[in-house]
């Protein structure tokens, strides 16, 4: 696995832990966060990167991240977004 997936895996990875600690569906939440399930879903997949992080951090707050889980979100929505945009050539 090459280092730009493995930068979105793991973002992907802590918004999926993130969604699993809560009772609510991708639905449930995407309706809260005012966006489509099948969006939110391929966040938490690893299928995209948001290019905002308010997004993140809502969904953060809904699924009640602590104060180090959204630092941590931070940096790496920040490492996955750059793999995104500059992937190797």
């Amino acid at each position: 696995m090459a280092a730009a997936d493995d930068d979105v895996t793991r973002f992907a990875d802590r918004l999926a832990r993130l969604k699993a600690r809560t009772d609510r569906s991708y639905a449930a939440l995407a309706r809260r966060l005012g966006m489509n399930a099948s969006t939110l879903h391929r966040y938490c997949a690893g299928e995209a990167v948001p290019l905002d992080f308010a997004v993140v951090e809502r969904f953060a707050a809904l699924c009640g991240a602590s104060s180090q889980e959204r630092v941590e979100l931070h940096r790496l929505w920040i490492l996955a977004v750059a793999q995104r945009r500059f992937p190797p050539a």
